[in-house]
């Protein structure tokens, strides 16, 4: 398995919220706030399917602020978060002791077509280019036939997002995906793309327009994009 920056992301373990809103604070929000829209649209998305989603792989958990989102938001009846850095690995099951989670950082012990729904936030711009590859097979292969794979990615197109990775300490030297690029590492990989959304078009002070947002999530204006691929 890939070793994305798991050095790095061990040294920011304890502290992970601190350096990310160095940040996201030009926003205006918190994560909590991306966190939990991020659920909302992907629920959505995935009832239009009617997909079924008892078991989620949390693919880059980091310190599991996903966790509790992605259970109580999908009904889990397991989730277990995944990420090499042993130390996000350790914190997210500090913080999340009581319910049925489970985080591993040793990728052998992923199940194989095991999960209804895969997910990950941000992770593969810290993955090295060169063996990306390898991570998208991994999630793949730990799919059901059918299962949901919610790609989520900081959008290359946008300039603030430039900016605010720039003023995150482990976000400085990543490499973004362009969402085409990602679509087509997903196809490599053994996926059906479903559909490309973007989302976070307006900044707090803007909040108004907000409401807006379901229109303009095919226009690649927004800070994140979500992909949504099907296993064969």
């Amino acid at each position: 398995m890939p070793d994305p920056a798991t050095a790095e992301f061990d040294a920011y373990a304890s502290d992970y919220d601190a350096a990310l809103n160095q940040g996201l604070k030009l926003t205006g929000e918190t994560k909590e706030y991306f966190a939990e829209a991020r659920i909302r649209w992907l629920k959505a998305r995935l009832r239009d399917r009617q997909a079924a989603h008892s078991t989620c792989l949390d693919f880059g958990c980091g310190t599991g602020t996903s966790a509790p989102l992605l259970m109580e938001g999908f009904n889990l009846e397991q989730y277990i978060g995944f990420d090499p850095s042993g130390e996000s690995v350790a914190q997210a099951a500090k913080d999340h002791p009581h319910g049925n989670y489970s985080f591993v950082h040793d990728a052998d012990l992923l199940p194989k077509n095991h999960f209804d729904l895969a997910f990950c936030n941000g992770v593969f711009h810290h993955i090295p280019v060169a063996v990306r590859d390898e991570a998208f097979r991994l999630v793949h292969d730990s799919l059901k036939p059918g299962g949901w794979f919610a790609f989520w990615e900081n959008n290359k197109w946008n300039p603030m997002v430039h900016y605010v990775m720039s003023r995150v300490p482990f976000d400085r030297d990543a490499i973004m995906l362009f969402p085409w690029e990602a679509s087509g590492q997903l196809r490599k990989a053994g996926f059906n793309v479903a559909l490309r959304d973007y989302l976070f078009v307006f900044p707090s002070f803007l909040k108004f327009l907000r409401p807006l947002e379901p229109a303009l999530c095919k226009l690649p204006a927004g800070g994140q994009y979500l992909i949504l691929a099907q296993k064969k």
